[in-house]
């Protein structure tokens, strides 16, 4: 399994990272690139990093912005399965950073929300 030393992910509203979607078989798949297939966003066929390969890294950063976004930080910092929120289950082996717009961060519980800069 290659390591990286930073990976920077976005995350989808329905909690994606990479090619990774909910309930998608792709999560289940541990080779460091794995197919896609059915992808509910063009292209329907696509390459991905697996979960495996994205915990690899030594530092992963998540990053959402838009009020689109708030729902699947929620679930994905507050317990939510890698399966249902494929975000929920990615983590650096040093440090995992989210990095979210004030409309991204709408929505988590208080304990969770920190303002980093205005």
């Amino acid at each position: 399994m290659p390591s990286y030393d930073v990976l920077l992910l976005g995350v989808g509203p329905e909690g994606h990272v990479a090619s990774l979607f909910p309930e998608s078989p792709a999560l289940y798949d541990d080779r460091t690139v794995i197919p896609v297939r059915g992808a509910p966003k063009p292209p329907p066929l696509r390459l991905s990093l697996s979960l495996s390969a994205i915990n690899a890294a030594r530092e992963v950063w998540l990053i959402a912005a838009g009020e689109e976004k708030a729902t699947a930080a929620r679930l994905a910092l507050s317990g939510a399965g890698p399966t249902a929120v494929p975000a929920a289950g990615v983590r650096g082996k040093a440090r995992t950073l989210w990095l979210l717009d004030r409309a991204a961060a709408s929505r988590l519980p208080a304990s969770l929300a920190r303002i980093a800069s205005p």
